[in-house]
Parts: structure tokens; sequence; C-alpha cells
């Protein structure tokens, strides 16, 4: 049996989901690197002869290695990514190296945390994956950019860099370079300390001690640096940062143009409203290196003043919860605790199986691996926490990961307890969705949440406004507060726009004063969020 040595025939059932993106991309026209694939049924005991082969194709196009990464059928779906779940090896070009590597992916099909994942998220997981191989590709600027996409155009975006390989970003062992917007405006752009860039090399290079100087390649146009090698393994070189970088902007306008542009066409040729991309940069340009869905909107990240006696970090997952800290390392996290971890790895992500309350890390951004995960099951998560390894095991904590703080709480809020049924007739409770009828439940109202990232507010507003009077009354929880323009009430003058319990809310006048609560529910009807509203207006 032979393996495939390009990626025109790479479909999702023996390709795997990954290798079959890149073929989408590929045949749109956009840049992937070269890609030999390892299929699902290929035999385990034709392994060795595939490392021959992937050897001789590999010849003159692998000067630093190759990279063996996971390509599983039912990886990066729409809601389930299995970010990180599953190896990627990079290996120089020996058969006995490359031999290892192809039988380390494949294995990691079986690891515990694929089934744990796959059963949170009530998946069957696959029996086996294909192995994609790749040139190693020796990067200026790796990393992860996540985007909305419409009409063409990433219209809310935000990404993550770092000087070299992308491992330490993903991995949630390094923070990158950080940059949000909207359209083509940059709203922040936040930087990060990287000491060291981790670069693959060639057999000569990794041969060379501590101490010794390499060039390291730069943005096209500019001269290469001179770095200081610290050490390596795996075949990866640990370099100091050159001195002159230091206060050198990782990605620069033109490059963040360029993977705006890349992301917004990857988007549209997959058929993705969001999308999830990790790509490099080479001194001839851009790379895509895997396109996915984006399971999870990313949200606004910017660091906020720590709380009294509390600290600060990124927020990775909205959300707050409470619970005793308890560090990775020793012990695993029980359920109900508050885990804090070093890098997000896949250690962190069995842990986030196990029913934590929250995660805190002490490094690490919101695209990293783990955080992703930590998203996709709706635990709340704050990354970049340095002072949380000084957090004392059995503090009590509260983690607000939706604005990216941690504090110190008395305690643990005692767990409700519900005595019959429960009564919401002085209460309007939260949606996603506008009802074809009335609630039975006996709710005062009906609140409809605009997501801004992903609801239309004047959809919305055209929608409630146009509800059947049988639905009751029916207004819009605005999260991120009041819009900035006020333009769309005038054209409905049935809602107007109120301020109550630290919310903003768009309310239809006739319905006159707000429920005196609002609540939301779980799939089971259980209130997971409760706040009193006190009527104030706020003119429009």
């Amino acid at each position: 049996m032979t393996f495939l040595t390009t990626l025109t025939d790479a479909a999702p059932s023996r390709a795997g989901a990954k290798a079959a993106a890149l073929a989408c991309l590929q045949q749109a026209g956009l840049p992937v690197p070269d890609s030999a694939i390892i299929p699902v049924d290929f035999a385990d005991s034709d392994l060795p002869g595939a490392a021959g082969q992937l050897l001789a194709w590999a010849e003159r196009r692998a000067p630093f290695g190759l990279i063996a990464r996971s390509s599983a059928p039912g990886e990066d779906g729409v809601t389930s990514s299995f970010a990180g779940l599953y190896d990627s090896v990079i290996t120089p070009c020996t058969p006995g190296q490359v031999l290892s590597a192809l039988r380390q992916v494949r294995a990691s099909v079986r690891a515990p945390v694929v089934a744990e994942y796959a059963a949170a998220r009530s998946l069957s997981p696959d029996d086996d994956l294909a192995v994609l191989v790749q040139p190693v590709l020796r990067p200026v600027v790796a990393g992860v950019l996540a985007a909305q996409v419409t009409g063409a155009r990433c219209v809310r975006w935000r990404i993550e860099a770092v000087r070299g390989l992308a491992e330490q970003l993903v991995s949630g062992a390094q923070t990158g370079e950080i940059h949000c917007g909207r359209g083509a405006a940059i709203e922040s752009v936040a930087t990060s300390v990287q000491p060291f860039i981790h670069l693959p090399g060639t057999s000569q290079e990794l041969d060379l001690p501590p101490g010794e100087w390499i060039t390291v390649p730069n943005t096209a146009g500019t001269a290469p640096a001179r770095a200081k090698v610290a050490d390596s393994g795996s075949g990866v070189l640990h370099l100091r940062t050159p001195a002159e970088w230091a206060d050198v902007p990782v990605l620069t306008p033109r490059e963040r143009e360029e993977l705006l542009d890349l992301a917004a066409r990857a988007a549209q040729a997959l058929g993705l409203e969001q999308i999830d991309m990790e790509w490099a940069v080479t001194p001839e340009g851009p790379v895509i290196l895997q396109g996915r869905p984006l399971t999870q909107p990313i949200r606004d990240t910017a660091r906020r003043e720590p709380p009294t006696g509390g600290w600060s970090g990124l927020a990775a997952v909205a959300g707050t919860a409470t619970g005793p800290a308890v560090h990775l390392r020793p012990d695993p996290a029980p359920e109900g605790a508050v885990l804090i971890c070093g890098a997000l790895g896949p250690e962190a992500a069995a842990a986030l199986l196990r029913g934590p309350a929250a995660v805190v890390s002490t490094t690490g951004g919101p695209l990293s691996h783990t955080a992703i995960i930590a998203r996709e099951l709706g635990i709340p998560c704050v990354t970049n926490v340095s002072e949380a390894a000084d957090i004392a095991a059995g503090m009590v904590i509260e983690v607000d990961g939706t604005a990216g703080t941690v504090r110190p709480t008395p305690s643990v809020p005692a767990p409700r307890t519900e005595v019959g049924p429960v009564s919401y007739r002085d209460a309007a409770v939260l949606t996603t969705r506008i009802s074809d009828s009335r609630a039975d439940d006996g709710r005062a109202a009906t609140l409809l949440l605009h997501d801004p990232d992903c609801a239309d507010l004047g959809v919305l507003v055209r929608a409630v406004t146009t509800a059947s009077d049988t639905t009751g009354p029916l207004g819009i929880l605005l999260p991120d507060g009041p819009p900035p323009s006020s333009v769309l009430l005038p054209e409905h003058p049935g809602l107007e726009l109120r301020t109550a319990g630290g919310l903003a809310l768009l309310w239809p006048q006739p319905a006159g004063d707000l429920p005196r609560r609002v609540v939301a529910l779980d799939a089971d009807d259980r209130v997971i969020f409760e706040r009193p509203l006190h009527t104030t207006r706020s003119s429009s």
C-alpha cells in the first residue's frame, strides 16, 4: 500500500479533516506546505516501508526535518475541535526517527484524554487517524488567527504571534504578541516578552553547543540577525532572542494585512463564517498550516486593572466560578476546584475533563489549544496570570473569565437547593431565540440575548418589534453595554434603552416596568445565573 504524496485526493474519510481542509485551500490557490499523507486505512505493518519512501520524497523538500501531524476524520469539527489532544512530532530525516514519529502520532488516537473528551462532547472517538507529513518550515513569525468573516472580509478578529515556531504559543507555554480589531481597524496591540525563539535546525546546527551563534531569518527586505544557541532537542533549536529585536514588533502591519486577507479567503473556500487558522510567515511570505471552524467566538480580552487583593490576566473563557485553588502538579484537580497550571498542554486538557470550576494559567493566551477546549466545555478561564503560581493551594478564589480577573473570596457559595417547582412570575428568562408562543413556565417576560460575536442587533430589533403578542413581553439584553449608536431606536419607537442592575436592555414601552429579576437556565431548566433588576430609565 502506498501513501498519498499530494493533497489532490485528500478525502476526509481517508486523509482526515486537517488534510482535507488543506486540500480545499490548495485548490482555491492559497499557500499551503507540501504534504504527504499516511491514510487512515494504512496498515501498521507497512509503516517501515512508508518511512523510507517519505525520506525519498523529503530529500529536497525538508532541510530542517519533517513534522508528522494528526489528521483524524472527526477532529476540527464545527463544535468540537479535539485541539491539541493528538500528537504532532518534529523529526530529523532519519529512517528510525521518522518511523517512530509516524507510530507516535497514529497511537495518539487511543490516548485516554481523546476518549474522555469525545464522551464529554457526546461523540464517538475515531478508531484510526491519518498522518499528515510536511517539511518543517523555518518561519520568521508564526501563530494563530481567529476571525468572524462576513462578505469576504474579517469583521472581528484576533491574532496571536511569536517569533519562530508557534508550538510554544499553541501549547500555552508562551504568551504571544496580540493584535485585535474589527474590519480594517486596529483596536489594540499587546506586546509580549519572548526570551527564546524556537526554530528547526539542520543536523549540523543541532550539534552546535550552547553559546554558538547562528543566522536566523527575518522579514523580507530586512537583514537577518544572529542569535545565540541556548540548547536544542527533538529537532528544534532554542535560541536567545537577539538584543536588537527586544523593542521591535513581532508582526508588521503588512504581515497582519496579508494574514487577514488569507483568513478571509480561507474561510470563503471552506464555507465558514468563523475560522481558526494556524499560520507561518517565511521570508517568502505567509503560509496556512491549518484552517478549521472556530468552535466558539473569541471575545475582547483587553487586560483590566486587577481587583483589590487580586490579579488580572487575559480573559479566555467567559463566566464566573469560585472554588479552592489546586495546582496541576502534583495532584489532579478535583471536581469543583480552580485549576492552577502553567502551560495549557495535554495534561491540563485532561484535568479540564474532571470538572474543575475554573482554570487559571500562569502563561499563554486565549488561542492556546486547551483554552479552546475550556471554551468548548464552558469552563471559565483566565490565562497569563503570572502571579498565579504563588496562589496557596486551598485558597478559595473567584475566577472571572469575562473580565480576566482572579481574586480571593471568603468562601465557596453554598449550592442552591430547590424545593418544589421554581416560579418565574416576577422574572425575565434569558434565551438565545424567540419562541413561536409564550412559554408556559409562568415567566413575566423573555429577554433575547444579543451576542455581539454572532447576532446582528438590527436583526434582533426587527424580530422583537414584529413578534406576535402571544410571546408576551419581549426585550433584548445587551451584555456589552448600550450600543455605540441609538440610530436603530427612532425607527422602532416601541423600544427604549434602559439600564438596570448593571445591565443594559432594549425594552418595549407598552410593557411597563421591568421584571424584578433576570434569570438564565441550563438545559435541565436549572437556574445558572440570576440578577435583580432595579428599574431605572435611561434616555435613548
